[in-house]
């Protein structure tokens, strides 16, 4: 019987562990999101919701050097009267905790900040246009590419016409230059927080464990890098 109910109980703790590796498009409990961040960015949540209902759903993530900054934008363009657009920051400037609600709440620094409003149906317009004009459902993701997690780079997942489909450009190629939907973004978001531009100085950043990273905007402060794989429907952690 005890050894029944050890059984059950680690089936139970296994399940636990294997569900929270999918997301479900919160980000605000810090452990949470370390265990779930690919899958978020992948869109797990919005391509599993896609198949079930068809809801025009996207989440248009910013990449600005994960230790700076990394914009989150979620629409729901069938969201009545119109649609809706929740902005994620994550910046620890961005946390407005100092001085007092940090004793209270220590996880606060390491939560995003979290605005909604809603969107024109023009902005909604130009945001659709901008993705469908650069390829965000016609053209295959770069599959393969490694993305260092100092890099520059939108990865978009989201839901159309009943379609789920994901689409990354980096910086420095000519395509991420080229993306018209952002300014949209931008000017329609209401966080208040300045947008950290890409480098000007035309090179990828990348990271290989052995033969060190590119980049000059890192500091030597020894933290964590790592790489994001290019698949089908999404990212996954590499070395």
């Amino acid at each position: 019987m005890r050894r029944q109910a050890l059984s059950l109980a680690l089936a139970t703790v296994l399940t636990g562990l294997v569900a929270g590796c999918t997301s479900n498009g919160e980000i605000d409990n810090p452990v949470q999101r370390r265990a779930t961040w690919f899958s978020f960015l992948s869109g797990d949540d919005i391509a599993a919701e896609c198949e079930a209902s068809g809801r025009e759903r996207y989440r248009l993530t910013y990449l600005a050097d994960r230790e700076i900054q990394v914009r989150i934008y979620d629409i729901d363009a069938d969201m009545p009267p119109k649609p809706q657009l929740r902005t994620r920051v994550m910046q620890v400037a961005a946390s407005e905790w100092f001085p007092l609600p940090v004793l209270e709440d220590p996880s606060r620094p390491f939560r995003p900040y979290d605005t909604v409003t809603t969107v024109s149906e023009e902005d909604m317009s130009a945001i659709r246009d901008g993705l469908l004009n650069a390829g965000w459902s016609t053209q295959p993701p770069p599959i393969g590419r490694k993305i260092a997690s100092h890099s520059y780079a939108w990865l978009v997942a989201g839901c159309r016409d009943g379609a789920f489909s994901f689409q990354v450009w980096e910086y420095p190629d000519a395509e991420f230059d080229a993306l018209a939907f952002p300014a949209v973004l931008f000017a329609a978001e209401n966080s208040g927080i300045d947008v950290v531009p890409p480098p000007t100085d035309g090179e990828r950043r990348t990271f290989d464990r052995f033969m060190g990273r590119t980049g000059d905007n890192m500091p030597s402060d020894g933290r964590e890098l790592y790489n994001m794989q290019v698949v089908p429907r999404g990212v996954i952690l590499v070395n």
